[in-house]
């Protein structure tokens, strides 16, 4: 996790194994980065083969609660199929949310 500007950058790799620790740190985290003042927006790259397995969608959920909560005003999501990653665009409230196959269009959208 890192900012960048005055946006969140979440990034999970392939292969990462989301158990409740470290969902829970990684929101830890992720909340400390969202309650800047300066932050606006949030890009998650979920470089995962399938982003609504393991318990990652509901960790993203949460995340975007803590992020709508904070005043953040959109949600750029990179999946490597947009299709699998529509429930994030549908399910997530509070915040504009948009999934994107390209991070380039993502960054541009966020930011």
């Amino acid at each position: 996790m890192r900012t960048e500007g005055a946006t969140v950058v979440v990034e999970l790799p392939e292969g990462i194994e989301l158990d409740k620790e470290t969902g829970e740190q990684i929101n830890e985290a992720f909340a400390a980065a969202v309650s800047d003042p300066e932050a606006r927006g949030v890009l998650t790259l979920l470089r995962v083969a399938d982003p609504l397995g393991s318990g990652l969608f509901e960790e993203v959920q949460r995340g975007a609660d803590l992020a709508a909560e904070n005043g953040i005003e959109r949600w750029g999501v990179v999946v490597r199929e947009r299709v699998k990653g529509m429930a994030f665009q549908s399910q997530i409230e509070g915040l504009q949310t948009k999934v994107f196959e390209e991070e380039a269009a993502a960054r541009e959208w966020v930011y």
